[in-house]
């Protein structure tokens, strides 16, 4: 990657993107978030434990050691999570519980015994069969770039988990779906040095750091959790409520029935605690009598149905002609989805609009593991209102709107570049499933698909790229052969080559000379002007923030500390990229 340069004066009448002060370039190291694959929780969940909304808050004594309590116990669960899934594979068996109770009571069993294949068996089918072969391509992604070898069960080794005094209770809240409430319980977790530092590698910023073995006891008495830290030289204790929509209540899990087994459900657990903390009720999800029999027609009858029901507001014609656990999830919660897309304006079209699906047209190959990838060719719609009509055509590039009256209106995604049309040839796609003796459209297993491919794309990339991708280390990129060096009110040229053959983008690293006060840089690309980055690190690869000072004669000055060996790792889209630096 050569550079070229020029010393004059910086110009500022390009578009240029900014480092902005305080913010990162890209969180999972410096790249652009189309290459980012999404490894951790969705923000949302269900409501954390809080101080009763039933009087003044009490004071945070404990907030510090409770975040960290918090933490410890869902990573544990993802890790536990990813343990038993992969061992799903291993397991021909139906597996479930004789009831939604038992199931609860055998999950903690077989928590408490590290039985990851009694676990796996007591995970819904339809919620993990989607997932395992993302984790094994995660784990080739982990061990390309150097990771622990050792499987997820092989670092859960220095976990340990005691439950004791367990009190269940269930109540039924709609057809094959229940609410097991965790009336009474001890949970004990211990957590050994070695397992300590694998849950910091995954979590940098969980504060647990060096804190050596851990220990967190939770005691669960009705809608009062009581809590015991200690970690290193840190402990703390405190007790609190759980409250869902304004009502304390205890905590509880979800059991759903598949196959006549009974199943706990990671998914119908945090769709239940969003549902209540919205007051939603929940109904019986009877199964669809909507089947396609082919993978074209089923991205036909989605197109409709999400058609549909923009125009109806009702959730019901998209679940339908969807599968996977997805479409039970819709049909469960949708009179409260339903009175959602009523009382927002910004979620549906009004009563008065018809939408109709002119045309479509699809082109299918296939996908992993019986499933179908499904490209869009064509689709044309057609909106009507009042007597007023309009077309939108979509030719698997470009999209034209044509509206009565008034011009018309369009773009491309060639508009974009080869980035933006190589990253739509990888993921430009639906998948469908197998289901109910047909074909169905699932989001979840398109997403899921999406990630995979992203995954597979990037265990291509070179290791030092990886390493700053996945565990945000720049040390490596930090240690290459700088492409150039640039200095104060300086430009320079970089030409950044694709890591890839899908992802058309890159990272090129400058030298910066050292300044006496503070300097500005900016970037822009030839080919995406705003689609460009710099972070700024030292020699070691640590990364350097942004600054400000304020003097009487000046004001405020912004920029970067530039007093010993510095390097810019510049991502961007393949191409010609022009640096400019600034004092500060």
């Amino acid at each position: 990657m050569a550079g070229t340069r020029s010393r004059r004066a910086v110009r500022r009448d390009r578009p240029v993107n900014h480092v902005p002060p305080d913010v990162p370039g890209y969180q999972a190291g410096g790249l652009p978030a189309h290459w980012q694959p999404s490894f951790g929780p969705p923000q949302s969940g269900p409501p954390q434990f809080g101080p009763s909304q039933f009087g003044p808050p009490p004071p945070r004594r404990h907030g510090r050691a409770a975040a960290k309590v918090v933490v410890l116990l869902v990573v544990i669960a993802l890790l536990s999570t990813a343990g038993f899934v992969v061992n799903r594979l291993l397991v021909s068996a139906v597996g479930g519980a004789t009831s939604a109770t038992a199931s609860v009571q055998r999950f903690f069993d077989a928590l408490e015994d590290k039985d990851w294949t009694a676990l796996g068996l007591l995970l819904p089918p339809d919620e993990t069969s989607q997932v395992a072969g993302l984790l094994r391509d995660t784990a080739d992604l982990q061990e390309s770039i150097g990771g622990s070898a050792d499987s997820v069960t092989d670092q859960l080794d220095g976990v340990s988990i005691d439950v004791s005094d367990l009190s269940l209770s269930s109540e039924e809240v709609a057809r094959d779906l229940t609410k097991v409430v965790i009336e009474r319980a001890t949970i004990v977790v211990e957590i050994d040095e070695k397992a300590t530092e694998s849950l910091t590698d995954l979590i940098p910023d969980a504060g647990i750091d060096g804190l050596g073995s851990i220990g967190v006891t939770v005691s669960i008495n009705g809608a009062e959790v009581s809590y015991d830290y200690r970690g290193g030289s840190d402990s703390d204790s405190g007790s609190e409520s759980l409250v869902i929509g304004g009502d304390t209540t205890p905590p509880f899990l979800m059991s759903v029935r598949r196959d006549g087994g009974w199943f706990v459900s990671p998914v119908f657990t945090v769709a239940q605690y969003l549902a209540e903390e919205s007051g939603w009720e929940t109904e019986d999800s009877d199964e669809s009598h909507v089947t396609f029999d082919s993978p074209d027609k089923a991205a036909a009858g989605f197109v409709e149905g999400l058609a549909e029901t923009i125009a109806t507001a009702d959730i019901g014609h998209v679940a339908d002609a969807m599968g996977g656990v997805e479409a039970r999830l819709l049909r469960t919660y949708a009179a409260g989805i339903n009175a959602e897309l009523e009382s927002d304006p910004d979620l549906g079209l009004g009563p008065d609009v018809q939408i109709t699906v002119r045309d479509t047209d699809f082109d299918v190959t296939p996908g992993e593991d019986g499933q179908a990838r499904i490209k869009i060719s064509h689709i044309g719609l057609e909106f009507g209102s009042d007597g007023r009509r309009a077309t939108i055509d979509f030719d698997g590039d470009c999209v034209r709107f044509v509206a009565d009256d008034e011009p018309d209106e369009g773009g491309c995604i060639s508009d974009g570049g080869e980035f933006a049309s190589r990253l739509y040839r990888s993921l430009g796609h639906l998948v469908a499933i197998p289901q109910d003796g047909g074909w169905k459209v699932s989001p979840v297993a398109t997403y899921v698909d999406w990630l995979g491919i992203a995954v597979r794309e990037l265990a291509g990339v070179d290791a030092d790229l990886l390493a700053a991708v996945v565990d945000m280390d720049f040390s490596r990129l930090a240690a290459r052969e700088p492409a150039g060096r640039i200095g104060v009110s300086d430009e320079i040229t970089v030409e950044i080559a694709p890591v890839s053959t899908s992802i058309y983008a890159g990272v090129s690293v400058l030298e910066a000379e050292p300044s006496a006060g503070l300097v500005e840089y900016s970037c822009t690309s030839d080919n995406a002007p705003y689609f460009c980055e710099i972070i700024v690190v030292d020699r070691e690869g640590r990364r350097i923030e942004q600054e400000s000072t304020y003097d009487v004669g000046t004001g405020y000055r912004r920029g970067y500390a530039v007093t010993g060996e510095t390097r810019l790792l510049v991502a961007g889209v393949a191409g010609a990229v022009v640096v400019e630096s600034a004092p500060g």
